[in-house]
């Protein structure tokens, strides 16, 4: 009982902070299942939806670099970010449930911008935290938070699929919603998380006694982008990023628009690929703890490129819902093991401008994927998809594996 009160005690703060992220990831995977929904109410094309996703994939780049700096040049102060993560994602599922067909140009936009933006905020200072308090277990620890966050992915699409068909609660109230009101009240549930997390901000610090020194700052910044180290873990997150935006989005509109499926159907479809990395995600991480990161990144590439292509010979039924159990083993969960290389071949002091360059590189230069496989869509269906997301992640693959020969 001890050394179990005793373990509790001394990863309280690594369990709570990955809750809070699990529920976070509730409400920013629910949005995923909406886009069907919405691509359908307001008539849009695989291109026209592929456009917002990539407004949405920029967004979420480019909000990490002043997250990154103001992780670093503000360590006291990292619960209020986070807390503003949940808020900006309040004000985005408000936008959301305001689209129009004569308005989806403009709003749909600036909503998809911010939801892109607020959801990001949360990373560079929570995983500078963690890598802080955990500096012997930091690829564990990481794991941990991301596998609270392959939960919030599994939970949330099953939730929002449940509203939107409908659900009966004790057989006397049924609450169906449509995609509209959905947004409403997940926009709600942020702001309650907002106020949560900062009700906490004064715990979620690095205790630190150094004066910044911003010129310093930023000569320690520009010399961790110059290494090759950190420049290959934002490429293998950019491919990593391209290959998870293309196949989910145009997994949930295939699975609507050529299964047929129901919204609780396509939320349950979606949610398994966040099942199975609840608990590869911390497995990964700690394997790379003790073999090395490049061997583990290696291995996931391959196997996402493998499970996403066996796909194109089984895209229905038990065996897709078996495939994408064994692709949420990988897709998701080697995050962690990639961010916790970029941080360990960055300078001392920059490790939050490491996450936020890893994240944003990710992003951006992941970000014309759903566009591109928008296109494909359109003119080939899913299995076009299929086959640009395998090659994609392949490459990634490959490119893990020389630079495993090269930094050893």
């Amino acid at each position: 009982m001890s050394l179990s009160f005793q373990y509790i005690k001394r990863n309280l703060f690594l369990y709570s902070l990955s809750a809070g992220h699990g529920v976070k990831h509730i409400f920013s995977s629910s949005v995923q299942v909406l886009i069907p929904f919405i691509k359908e109410s307001l008539s849009l094309s695989g291109v026209q939806i592929g456009a917002l996703a990539t407004a949405n994939s920029i967004s979420s780049g480019l909000i990490n670099v002043p997250a990154g700096l103001l992780t670093d040049l503000f360590n006291k102060r990292l619960g209020i970010l986070i807390s503003l993560s949940a808020f900006i994602m309040f004000i985005g599922f408000l936008l959301i449930s305001l689209l129009s067909v004569s308005n989806w140009v403009f709003l749909g936009f600036i909503a998809f911008i911010i939801l892109g933006g607020g959801p990001n905020i949360w990373h560079p200072p929570a995983f500078a935290v963690l890598n802080y308090k955990y500096p012997d277990k930091k690829a564990f620890a990481l794991g941990v938070h991301l596998s609270a966050a392959s939960a919030g992915n599994a939970i949330g699409p099953l939730l929002t699929g449940a509203l939107l068909s409908g659900i009966v609660i004790l057989n006397i109230f049924s609450l169906n919603l449509d995609w509209r009101e959905v947004a409403i009240l997940i926009s709600i549930l942020c702001l309650i998380l907002s106020i949560v997390v900062f009700s906490f901000h004064s715990k979620i610090i690095i205790s630190s006694n150094n004066n910044i020194n911003l010129k310093i700052y930023f000569f320690k910044a520009i010399e961790s982008l110059k290494k090759i180290e950190v420049i290959t873990m934002v490429s293998l997150h950019a491919i990593r990023q391209a290959v998870h935006g293309a196949f989910t989005i145009y997994l949930l509109i295939y699975l609507k628009e050529s299964l047929n499926l129901s919204a609780v159907a396509i939320g349950f479809h979606y949610s398994l690929i966040g099942i199975s990395g609840v608990i590869f995600t911390p497995l990964w991480g700690s394997l790379s703890d003790r073999i090395g990161r490049l061997p583990i990144i290696t291995l996931g590439m391959f196997l996402t490129s493998l499970f996403i292509i066996l796909i194109y010979l089984g895209n229905s039924g038990i065996i897709l819902i078996l495939l994408l159990l064994l692709l949420g083993c990988v897709l998701f969960a080697i995050i962690p093991v990639i961010a916790a290389a970029a941080m360990e071949y960055t300078v001392p002091g920059t490790e939050g401008t490491s996450v936020s360059l890893l994240f944003t590189g990710g992003a951006i230069l992941g970000s014309m994927s759903p566009l591109l496989a928008g296109f494909l869509y359109d003119l080939n269906g899913f299995n076009s998809v299929i086959i640009f997301t395998a090659v994609l992640s392949l490459i990634g693959a490959i490119i893990a594996f020389f630079a495993w020969l090269k930094f050893k």
